[in-house]
């Protein structure tokens, strides 16, 4: 024979042990905190009708995600009309989804879960035997009052929501680009490539910096020369004064009369590096304050940057003009996991 419970009664350890016979009594242990019962657990039918209008915001948040990729898959942005109509659907369908999934779990709460607090004392970090049973019967309650156990509609729509809400994320990886590979191992800069003013496109000779001064330069452009390929390729050639420089072992030839080359894109997230404080000789990255010291072969000396910016060896040639002495020995830009 079952009792029926009165909507709104707590059910308290006394109603447990009234509830069982004295033989069941050894072995069924009342519960440590007491449960509210729910309105719904005594209307059957209010509650099933609050799991479909939450299962149905879910499946909304679903749809959602759904429209999400098939507006960014569909939509090809040819103008800045085509890019405007497209950031219109993608933030419409994942606000939809954003949405659907946060009115569900909120109405879940609000419908289906009790609204009662626990306090639980401060204790001692160990614990004995009773206190760890008593923890898992806490638990375990806890996870029967969601109505996970129980609703299974919920479950499933709630795990096909959050499920497809992490494919956007995976479609969007697709604008970073492919993976660094060889574009950054190598550059335009070969043995004897002039070392143009990016400015004025004029060739760089020696004389025409000053002690502490510097100037971007590139190499000379080809015809079908991708606007990447151009970029990666900026060089800054600075005059260090007379004795300062300190290269690294085997790099003693690098440099030519205290001029140094250093690749221009910073080695954090590949900004271009534009700032040189003359009185400490040190390349500033205005992006994330990265900071290297020149003499010291631009080595990082702050911020987040891995590594020190990579050397271009030059020379000069007859006529005076700089000229690269070989292309750059590791690659440029920002570290990559496929460096090795």
């Amino acid at each position: 024979m079952t009792q029926q419970q009165i909507p709104g009664e707590q059910y308290t350890p006394a109603a447990a042990s009234a509830a069982v016979t004295p033989s069941e009594e050894s072995s069924v242990r009342p519960p440590i905190i007491e449960r509210v019962v729910r309105p719904q657990d005594a209307d059957p039918a209010s509650a099933r009708r609050s799991e479909r209008i939450i299962a149905g915001f879910f499946l909304l948040s679903a749809l959602g995600t759904i429209g999400f990729i098939a507006a960014y898959v569909a939509i090809q942005m040819h103008s800045l009309h085509d890019t405007a109509l497209s950031n219109r659907w993608l933030g419409v369908a994942l606000g939809v989804s954003l949405g659907g999934l946060a009115i569900g779990i909120i109405a879940w709460v609000r419908w289906l879960m009790p609204a009662h607090e626990t306090v639980q004392d401060r204790h001692e970090l160990a614990s004995d035997e009773d206190t760890l049973d008593a923890a898992a019967q806490v638990v375990m309650v806890g996870i029967e009052e969601t109505g996970l156990t129980r609703r299974k509609l919920l479950g499933g729509t709630l795990a096909l929501s959050s499920g497809l809400l992490a494919l956007p994320a995976v479609v969007l990886l697709r604008d970073l680009g492919p993976l660094p590979r060889n574009a950054l191992r190598t550059t335009l800069w070969t043995k004897g490539a002039y070392m143009l003013n990016a400015e004025s496109g004029k060739p760089v000779k020696l004389g025409d910096l000053d002690v502490g001064s510097f100037t971007t330069v590139l190499p000379k452009k080809a015809e079908d020369m991708s606007e990447e390929e151009y970029a990666k390729a900026s060089v800054l050639i600075i005059r260090l004064e007379p004795g300062l420089n300190q290269p690294l072992p085997g790099r003693e030839d690098w440099a030519y009369q205290d001029h140094v080359a250093y690749s221009k894109i910073c080695t954090h997230l590949g900004c271009p590096i534009g700032l040189y404080e003359k009185q400490v000789h040190q390349l500033l990255c205005p992006c994330h304050q990265s900071t290297f010291d020149v003499p010291k072969a631009c080595n990082v000396i702050f911020g987040p940057a891995a590594r020190r910016l990579p050397q271009l060896p030059i020379t000069v040639d007859g006529d005076g003009y700089f000229r690269a002495a070989s292309g750059f020995q590791e690659p440029v830009g920002p570290s990559f996991w496929e460096r090795g």
